[in-house]
């Protein structure tokens, strides 16, 4: 099985502090002058790199030869499968690293907002590769919403605390829900 729980448990923490810095939950500095940014973009830096390192995983994994009986067209199609699942965690990976790294470093959230557009557009093209899963249909859906909130936000188009109430019930539903799914039933449905 591809490390697809620790994704969703290293992200989903890394997106639930990032909705609490929106949300104004342990945002201002403190007296020491420390950065709450700071910490929330080496969170999201850190998941970032687990959702790369992940999808090297999956993608190089997915070269294994098939199980002994398995034909050619159910082998070919699995490969496919891992390779898919690789792109889509690498391309949320690329994302994580860079919000992570433009909070950490203080650099121009732009970029970023410019990205989150693709990357919230793209993974609808994995719907069919989803086939099946109410959940997973509903979870290309919250991410579109979000990813296009984070560029709205970043270019004054809505505001932070409302991005943060989007995040935190992104956080819930598209990474915490499929956790609790995965230990408590071994599948997501």
């Amino acid at each position: 099985m591809p490390p697809v729980i620790l994704v969703f448990t290293v992200t989903g923490a890394a997106l639930f502090v990032i909705s609490c810095f929106f949300l104004g939950w342990g945002a201002k500095a403190d007296d020491s002058g420390s950065n709450p940014l700071k910490t929330v973009g080496w969170i999201a830096m850190v998941a970032g790199i687990v959702d790369l390192l992940s999808a090297l995983y999956i993608v190089t994994r997915s070269g294994l030869p098939a199980a002994a009986g398995t034909s050619a067209a159910d082998a070919a199609t699995a490969s496919n499968g891992a390779l898919l699942l690789g792109g889509l965690v690498g391309f949320y990976g690329l994302f994580f690293t860079s919000v992570g790294a433009a909070a950490y470093f203080g650099l121009d959230l732009r970029p970023v907002a410019n990205l989150a557009i693709p990357v919230g557009l793209v993974p609808l093209a994995f719907w069919q590769f989803f086939d099946g899963s109410v959940l997973l249909h509903s979870i290309l859906i919250v991410w579109l919403i979000a990813f296009w909130s984070v560029a709205a936000t970043v270019y004054g188009k809505l505001p932070a605390k409302v991005l943060g109430g989007i995040l935190m019930i992104t956080a819930i539903w598209t990474f915490f829900l499929p956790v609790v799914l995965l230990v408590t039933r071994g599948e997501l449905f």
